[in-house]
């Protein structure tokens, strides 16, 4: 018995450590992916270009992947589900790279920061779940926050303000992203769900090969250094942090994992500072504090009140 309870410990703190080196994997990648579009768009490749060569490259990776396991039989019910996330998927991909033409890498990762408060707010109304009144104060405190990024301190003028915009939506993407895959990701392994999200996310952004430009910078001077920029965000971003996200949150819990997810924006902040991508402004730590401090709100009233979560 002593063995046993020895080894299951032992299997604890194992996963515990596989799991926050995990969690702290996808917040370094997802760090740089800021700074790597950026370095992209539009001076090597337009944004449709960068969208398309994440999905489609993701997409042939995971179905390598997928020859290696036994995949799982989706229920018929679920196509729906997997067609409704690819919309998704292909929305805020396509938004994210867009929000490159004009944005700063260190705004677009602040505001997605916010992006775990949507899911809250998507599930209170679509979903009728009951949310506490400090949990809502929680998300208005992080509201503002993600708000003082987009109007980039009180400058509307601009491209960097509809850069902003396109951020917003990009979080507003992904929260209904992450909230239609909620019950299907309980039944189906990774690399089964993801195959086909991305398989179907190909297949709806195929009329977007018509919207490239012909002078795609890329493929008339391949040079090494704009090719392994993008290499990094297929593989690493796209492929890696979607596929070992799953099994992190399994191994050491979503709060931890978004504890992690704090570190994105400071990894992007000085990515993109030290390639001289982007220049510091007063609002980017100021909105950054904020989010930060309306989302742990928002998590202490949870954890407090675990009961007003329960469904209506």
């Amino acid at each position: 018995m002593t063995q046993n309870s020895t080894a299951s410990e032992g299997s604890r703190k194992g996963a515990m450590i596989w799991g926050n080196l995990l969690a702290l994997s996808t917040s370094i990648c997802w760090g740089f992916n800021e700074p790597a579009n950026k370095v992209l768009i539009p001076d090597w490749l337009p944004a449709s270009g960068v969208a398309l060569s994440r999905i489609f490259g993701a997409t042939l990776l995971i179905w390598i992947a997928s020859l290696f396991i036994k995949p799982d039989k989706i229920q018929k019910s679920d196509w729906k589900l997997l067609w409704g996330a690819a919309v998704m998927m292909l929305g805020f991909v396509y938004v994210f790279s867009m929000a490159f033409n004009t944005a700063s890498p260190i705004d677009i990762a602040i505001i997605l920061t916010f992006q775990p408060m949507l899911v809250v707010a998507i599930h209170a109304i679509f979903k009728h779940e009951k949310v506490g009144r400090l949990e809502w104060i929680g998300m208005l405190i992080a509201f503002c926050g993600a708000m003082l990024v987009i109007v980039g301190g009180g400058k509307l003028g601009g491209g960097r303000f509809i850069g902003n915009v396109y951020a917003m939506v990009c979080a507003v993407s992904y929260a209904c992203y992450l909230v239609i895959l909620e019950g299907p990701s309980r039944r189906y392994g990774t690399v089964s769900l993801m195959r086909w999200v991305f398989l179907f996310s190909a297949i709806l952004s195929l009329p977007l090969l018509f919207t490239l430009p012909r002078h795609m910078h890329l493929l008339q001077d391949p040079s090494w250094w704009p090719v392994g920029v993008l290499a990094f965000i297929i593989l690493f971003p796209t492929f890696y942090c979607y596929l070992v996200t799953p099994p992190a949150i399994r191994m050491v819990g979503s709060e931890i994992l978004a504890f992690y997810q704090y570190l994105v924006p400071v990894i992007a902040a000085v990515v993109s500072l030290l390639m001289k991508l982007d220049t510091f402004h007063w609002y980017q730590p100021v909105s950054f504090v904020i989010i930060v401090a309306g989302v742990m709100l928002a998590n202490y009233a949870k954890m407090k009140q675990p009961g007003l979560m329960a469904k209506s």
